[in-house]
């Protein structure tokens, strides 16, 4: 038991960023109507279906929970980068979009997890 505590609380942030982007992902393909309707986000619209994003943001946060839970390194080396790729274009994109939001702010703070996972170093274990 005293494993798994260390486990998860080394892991914290990598099962903070997996279990958001999952959540994420969902509401997106649970309510297609936000991707099409809302208006903040209209550049992600012309770039992304509503349902490939929300699929996306699923399958890369279970595949990086899941290497995270199993310590495959090299899955999560190979993960990190896309998520700070996909979490930092969302965040420009809501900067960018009229009206003023507040989604950009949630945005940027996941590309930024996911930058400081990266930079601290995430894989002692494996």
């Amino acid at each position: 038991m005293k494993k798994f505590k260390e486990h998860l609380v080394y892991y914290y942030f990598s099962y903070l960023l997996s279990l958001l982007s999952i959540v994420y992902g969902w509401q997106l393909t649970a309510h297609p109507d936000i991707l099409q309707t809302y208006k903040v986000y209209q550049r992600l619209r012309n770039v992304f279906d509503h349902r490939f994003i929300g699929l996306f943001f699923i399958s890369l946060g279970l595949v990086y929970g899941l290497a995270t839970m199993t310590n495959r390194k090299k899955i999560k080396q190979l993960s990190l980068p896309v998520f700070s790729f996909i979490w930092t274009f969302f965040s420009l994109s809501f900067i960018l979009t009229e009206p003023p939001n507040t989604v950009w702010a949630f945005t940027l703070g996941m590309a930024l997890l996911s930058f400081g996972i990266s930079i601290r170093g995430d894989f002692k274990d494996g």
